[in-house]
């Protein structure tokens, strides 16, 4: 069990009051230079059970209330993002997560002797809560409003936070020499990434992640004389795109679309 007390600065990005676009979201933003220190209060339980070497199962459970946590929120027809402090917010959930190794020596040939494959396996579940009262009040740069009711529903979920979150890691690697392919498999459920303001009566902007593959192979040599380790990449098998609507009942508007596409790269690297 544990507690904490921390606090979350505002980057300057989100402080600096003009248009800057971002070209990893390809979004305008505009920061608010009236953002203060978000403070959260921590609270944690876990449970760890080591049943062999480098093998474990966690289980754990958290919860946190935040006062002032930053949302970025979309305004205007240009849907450009800015920033404020919504009054309260409350994120509770749970974490489990199992680590295992299954000995392959018993397959004949020499490529087993020494191999095993390992299977990690991530799952943590999350629930948040904005908590905004009538009274509440927000300071925004050059808003005419300070009505926390006009920015933020009370009840909604905090931006860039999915109820659920896998990771699942299936691999082969060798204990006496490196040599290693992993196959890595990532999903996250639909999530807010910006609010969308309760009195211009814009729909919150969300996204789906989806499910994303991965596969890296790392192989280690000796050429002339030094250990040379080869690398091989490949990303995004599936070829998930990234995708930004907001949605109001049976309609759809796609704010944000692009094809992020398969990556394959081949590397090498030598100890000197």
């Amino acid at each position: 069990m544990s507690a904490s007390k921390t606090i979350a600065r505002p980057q300057f990005r989100e402080l600096i009051y003009q248009f800057y676009f971002d070209p990893d979201s390809n979004r305008m933003y505009r920061g608010n230079p009236l953002l203060t220190d978000s403070e959260l209060t921590n609270f944690e339980g876990r449970y760890e059970w080591y049943f062999a070497s480098d093998q474990r199962l966690t289980v754990a459970g958290f919860y946190k209330t935040i006062d002032r946590p930053i949302e970025n929120f979309v305004s205007g027809s240009d849907l450009s993002t800015s920033f404020a402090n919504a009054p309260k917010a409350k994120l509770y959930g749970a974490e489990f997560e199992v680590q295992k190794y299954f000995d392959l020596s018993d397959f004949k040939g020499d490529f087993w002797a020494s191999r095993r494959f390992v299977a990690i396996a991530n799952y943590t579940y999350s629930k948040s809560e904005l908590q905004v009262s009538a009274g509440d009040t927000v300071a925004v740069f050059a808003a005419t409003s300070t009505k926390a009711t006009d920015y933020f529903t009370d009840g909604a979920p905090l931006t860039g936070q999915s109820d659920h979150v896998v990771n699942l890691q299936l691999g082969l690697e060798d204990t006496e020499r490196l040599s290693q392919q992993t196959l890595m498999i990532n999903y996250a459920s639909k999530r807010v990434t910006s609010r969308g303001l309760v009195n211009s009566g814009q729909p919150d902007v969300e996204a789906h992640p989806g499910t994303r593959i991965d596969f890296v192979a790392r192989q280690g040599l000796e050429l002339w004389g030094r250990e040379i380790e080869l690398k091989f990449e490949a990303r995004n098998l599936t070829g998930v795109g990234y995708e930004e609507f907001q949605q109001a009942g049976k309609n759809r508007v796609d704010v944000n679309t692009y094809d992020v596409g398969r990556f394959f790269s081949i590397g090498a690297s030598a100890k000197f």
